[in-house]
């Protein structure tokens, strides 16, 4: 069952759907949407992630985005572990969410692997999809393709039937953190050190951002459990694109990182 919600999380109203009865002491598979994305974009993937796994899915628009409440002012690199941090806590504790197993995309997997390390207790596992991990010059490459797509090739329009009056305002305010050299000096090694619960990653070969600066941060780093995969032919949206590989790692991970297992539904 498909319900939506309104809260108040960091201060600002969020639009949230949940599939399954959230709560409840039991898992929930918990998605961070990516850079330009939302609730919207993840299509039905919520929904075949709650049938793969036989748990409940909270997705929600961050600040900024979707059915949330406008970005005013602009966003500084830090906002991954605000995100991470202390506004996911409230979510949590909003649909009284106990163990979370987190999956994010792009700048959502980036952040799932930040829940881990700042939610310990809560975070039993993680699923990044394409996680923007470490920044690089080819991912600041890709960010003036990005642009030109948004001023020039249509992008805005295509944003707009998920964002509506959201749209220039959240893309100006995820572009302008990653586009300058000084995103270079982002470093979230001291968190991917920190996390202890399985961490799973899902990389497409031929993404356009690039992934092995990520890839490597993560083997360098990582203490946890790990699992990393990159698909030939896949570019940055797996989890759309390989949806197969998707569910398998969804439920390899809920085995480990959980004592009830995911059903065994390929």
């Amino acid at each position: 069952m498909m319900k939506e919600h309104e809260l108040f999380a960091g201060g600002h109203r969020l639009a949230a759907t949940t599939w399954g009865d959230v709560g409840n002491g039991q898992p929930t598979i918990v998605m961070m949407h990516g850079g330009l994305d939302c609730i919207t974009t993840w299509k039905d993937l919520p929904q075949v992630l709650a049938e793969a796994s036989g748990w409940p899915v909270l997705a929600y628009d961050r600040y900024g985005y979707g059915r949330s409440e406008s970005l005013v002012g602009g966003r500084e690199p830090s906002y991954r572990r605000e995100e991470a941090g202390p506004v996911l806590g409230e979510v949590l504790r909003h649909f009284d969410i106990r163990q979370a197993l987190m999956f994010g995309h792009s700048d959502g997997g980036a952040m799932a692997v930040l829940a881990a390390a700042a939610h310990p207790d809560l975070v039993f596992g993680v699923l990044a999809c394409s996680p923007t991990i470490a920044i690089d010059q080819v991912m600041i490459d890709a960010m003036t393709g990005a642009r030109r797509a948004f001023e020039h090739e249509g992008l805005r329009d295509k944003l707009k039937r998920h964002h509506g009056d959201n749209t220039e305002a959240m893309f100006w305010g995820w572009y302008e953190p990653w586009a300058s050299p000084q995103a270079l000096q982002w470093d979230m090694s001291a968190e991917i050190a920190a996390a202890r619960c399985p961490v799973s990653v899902l990389f497409g070969n031929d993404d356009e951002y690039g992934w092995r600066s990520s890839a490597i941060s993560l083997f360098r780093h990582g203490l946890m459990p790990l699992e990393v995969m990159a698909l030939p032919g896949i570019g940055h949206h797996p989890q759309q694109r390989a949806r197969g590989e998707t569910i398998g790692m969804l439920q390899r991970l809920g085995r480990i990182g959980h004592s009830a297992p995911a059903n065994d539904k390929e």
